[in-house]
């Protein structure tokens, strides 16, 4: 139960999280309420743990982020016998987004609006891919309008030492691999390094075979080494890697239980997965393989962000590899990749 004093506690919390509960005792005081600031922190402790208050954020001065790009999403649902679930799926989805701002269920012409704040143009796209895929069966209308933000709501900005923190661990694995002539040693390196800097549970990649209609499991760390299996050849028509040899886009989840683009759920169950990530390996403007990682965290935004900064790396680092060693021409001649494969570590 809220009483006055707490409905006052909370304004002035809402006003400026980072005021002192003595100034807001003083506050109180001065409209003549007898209180002390023991009893006020007494309170702030209730609130907090009986989840009136979530959290503390900062507001934002719109002047100094305008550079951030700002999109007012609106929503028209489809209504079927699943629709409460999807719903309880979005809430949830934008309570623990850390690009959503604001979101509130509507009545009238459309069901839902959303306010997104993203760092680029690049993080834009792929989350609203993203959140397309994940709420397909939900949405029978999307509508994203830029918008011009006049006044901002708290909401967390990624830190600078968390992306840089990051990009370091990027530079670490780059540099790593470039110990290496062979390229098979390369690649595993790669996937080794991808699981221990990124918490990963086993990172995987695949390569496109000659015909262009599988791709073919060829370097595997973390808890499955081993490149045969299940997973060893994979028709590109089919499962999540397929689509981004088919799209030229990455495709990552933090709901790998839930997401419909991840096949075995039951799987994923069972071995406590929460995050994927893919990202296609381009050569020359096409697709020749796809590194893809799975983890028992959530990645956060910044995570999914250097991955693909890492990804386009790896683009360039294997193309100077394929130019170098004339690779790639003796790669298309043989089938099978059989040139690379002979000295995979399992």
């Amino acid at each position: 139960m809220v009483d006055e004093i707490d409905r006052i506690i909370l304004t002035e919390l809402g006003k400026n999280a980072r005021k002192s509960s003595q100034e807001i005792t003083k506050i109180i005081q001065n409209m003549n309420y007898h209180i002390t600031d023991r009893g006020i922190r007494h309170r702030l402790q209730r609130l907090e743990k009986n989840k009136t208050i979530l959290g503390y954020s900062v507001m934002l001065n719109p002047e100094l982020i305008f550079e951030k790009i700002n999109r007012t999403v609106v929503l028209k649902f489809k209504f079927t016998k699943s629709t409460t679930e999807l719903i309880d799926r979005l809430t949830k989805y934008v309570n623990e987004s850390q690009f959503c701002t604001y979101s509130s269920r509507l009545s009238g012409d459309f069901d839902w609006i959303c306010h997104f704040v993203f760092d680029s143009v690049e993080q834009y796209d792929l989350e609203t891919n993203n959140f397309l895929n994940k709420f397909s069966e939900l949405i029978s209308d999307y509508r994203s309008y830029e918008s011009n933000l006049i006044k901002s709501s708290p909401y967390a900005l990624y830190g600078e030492e968390q992306i840089k923190e990051k990009k370091i661990q990027v530079y670490k694995i780059l540099e790593k691999i470039k110990e290496y002539d062979n390229l098979n040693e390369r690649l595993q390196a790669t996937v080794e390094n991808l699981v221990k800097y990124f918490n990963a549970k086993f990172a995987r990649v695949w390569f496109v075979d000659k015909s262009e209609e599988f791709l073919i499991l060829r370097f595997s760390a973390g808890k499955y080494k081993n490149i045969t299996g299940e997973f060893s050849k994979v028709p590109i028509d089919s499962l999540k890697i397929g689509t981004i040899v088919t799209t030229k886009k990455p495709i990552v989840s933090n709901d790998v239980m839930h997401d419909h683009r991840i096949k075995y759920h039951d799987w994923a169950k069972k071995e406590k997965l929460k995050s994927f990530a893919g990202y296609p390996l381009i050569y020359n403007k096409k697709v020749i393989a796809v590194i893809a990682l799975f983890s028992t965290k959530q990645f956060s935004p910044s995570d999914f962000e250097i991955l693909g900064i890492f990804s386009e790396q790896i683009s360039k680092e294997l193309t100077g590899f394929f130019e170098a060693k004339d690779f790639l021409s003796e790669w298309f001649i043989s089938n099978n990749l059989e040139t690379i494969s002979k000295n995979n570590i399992r």
